[in-house]
């Protein structure tokens, strides 16, 4: 059973949404699919090099109620911060763990 008091902090789920823009050409942008309260999780993180650049990230799961449509092409925000979402884990249809990496 979740406890709902442990879903405390705000956050929001972006999908790509496709607008036209003043030439009337589509343009690719995030869009909030879904707003929700989540339990949040330090999951680890790491130090790699990218492009002659070391590049830091920062691993958190995200445990919200259960919502249909979810998936591994959307981002998180939460706190003004973006996070790729990596893994979703149904935990039946009570709720979702949502691991997701923050790229510094």
């Amino acid at each position: 059973m979740m406890n709902i008091g442990k879903l405390d902090r705000r956050i929001d789920i972006e999908s790509w949404t496709y607008l036209a823009n003043a030439q009337g050409e589509k343009v690719a942008t995030y869009s909030v699919f879904h707003s929700a309260f989540a339990h949040v999780q330090k999951a680890g993180g790491n130090e790699r090099e990218e492009g002659q650049k070391e590049t830091a990230t920062n691993k958190v799961k995200f445990k919200i109620r259960f919502f249909a449509g979810i998936d591994e092409t959307m981002r998180i925000v939460y706190n003004s911060i973006y996070y790729d979402i990596l893994e979703i884990q149904e935990l039946g249809r009570e709720g979702l763990w949502i691991t997701a990496e923050r790229k510094n």
